[in-house]
This record gives C-alpha cells, structure tokens and sequence, in this order.
C-alpha cells in the first residue's frame, strides 16, 4: 500500500510535469538545463525499489537488534522462562515462545495476511510449541511464518 500511495503522490505528478515539459516548444533546452530533476526521481525509486527487493532493510533491522535477541534467545534456551516483553532491538514484539533449545519472537504487526517473527535454534530446525514454518535465515535464525 505504500508503495501504491508513493506512486499516486510522487509518481503520477511527476509523469504529468514531463509531459508537459515534452509537450513545449523548448523542452530540449529545458530537459537538459534541469536534467538532475528528471533523472534523480526515478533513479531513486528504482534503488530503494532493488535494496527492498534484495532485503536489506530487514538484513538491516535484524543486525542492529541482533545482539538484544541473541541475548533474550540464550537465555531463555538455558532454562529461564520467557518474559512478556513489548520490544526486543528495534522488534515490538507481539508474543514468544520457548522450548528445547529454540525460540520464536512474533512480532507485531509484521506481515499483511500472516504473522511473522524470528526463531532462534541451537539446533539446526527450531522445535517450538507453536504452528507455523521455518525458513533459515542467518546462523541459528530462521524466518518464522505463523500460517
């Protein structure tokens, strides 16, 4: 939806100001006097469009509160139970859950049909009380979809 609402409030009025930049009698004199006005938008889409796309702003956000969830993981793998917590590195978190060596953050409002979170396993798949499914994501992480 973002996306969509970026495209109607940057996109469109962009396409409409180059049309008619088009449409002139001197639009390659003014095409290429503000050639950086045409060219910057696009360009700048189209990268923050492929760092989405390649994942980097979850890489990102995951590396920046790695080291609160490692921390709350290996605790609560050795034995402590979970604590109700509402954040957890930069994660509000909706629930986790924790049992034999492995456990599942869901964070909140993460996904637009599902619920997704981070599970944590010391070894190999997590084997957590909770349905869902897993997908390796970096080291003892996985992607953790609540289907």
């Amino acid at each position: 939806m973002a996306i969509g609402a970026g495209w109607v409030l940057f996109g469109v009025p962009w396409l409409v100001m180059l049309g008619g930049a088009l449409l002139r009698r001197d639009r390659a004199v003014e095409l290429r006097r503000h050639w950086r006005f045409w060219v910057v938008p696009p360009l700048a889409a189209a990268l923050a469009g492929a760092l989405v796309y390649v994942g980097a702003p979850v890489r990102v956000r995951f590396e920046l509160s790695r080291g609160s969830l490692e921390h709350l993981a290996q605790t609560v793998s050795d034995g402590t139970p979970p604590e109700e917590r509402r954040w957890i590195g930069l994660y509000p978190v909706k629930y986790l859950v924790g049992s034999r060596g492995a456990v599942g953050f869901m964070i909140e409002d993460a996904g637009f049909f599902g619920s997704y979170g981070f599970a944590w396993s010391s070894n190999g798949e997590p084997d957590i009380d909770a349905p869902g499914s897993y997908r390796h994501f970096d080291g003892r992480w996985y992607v953790w979809s609540d289907d």
